[in-house]
């Protein structure tokens, strides 16, 4: 099972962490998808293996229907940031934005406290 960005047309590189090494590769997958959540509805619903988002399959996890794989191997690749110019530094605009991300966007996430507390399988 795979995913396939919709923009691009291609297919999802799974990235996989041995020892300080970054490995990547695309698998062969009978089934790709080009929504996430279709991606998860379909692993839940014992379509085989594959990488989704936490924020998508924490659900999932959480009601037992999914199960983390490889989590020792697993690469954080996602982050997200917030800029603006450096003008704008001093803003109380910007500085009550930022603390709403933070309160937002706590770390760790929800969604990736729920993945960490499931047992994984190996």
């Amino acid at each position: 099972m795979n995913f396939r960005y919709q923009t691009t047309g291609q297919t999802l590189v799974w990235q996989f962490k041995v020892g300080q090494r970054i490995v990547e590769f695309t698998p062969e997958a009978a089934i790709v998808l080009d929504v996430s959540d279709a991606v998860v509805e379909v692993l839940a619903a014992g379509g085989g293996v594959g990488m989704a988002a936490s924020w998508i399959a924490a659900p999932y996890v959480e009601r037992g229907l999914l199960v983390p794989v490889l989590s020792e191997c697993a690469v954080d690749r996602t982050t997200i940031t917030a800029v603006w110019p450096e003008s704008r530094r001093a803003n109380p605009g910007v500085k009550a934005f930022v603390a709403f991300l933070e309160e937002v966007f706590p770390t760790p996430s929800p969604w990736d406290a729920v993945i960490a507390a499931r047992p994984a399988s190996a």
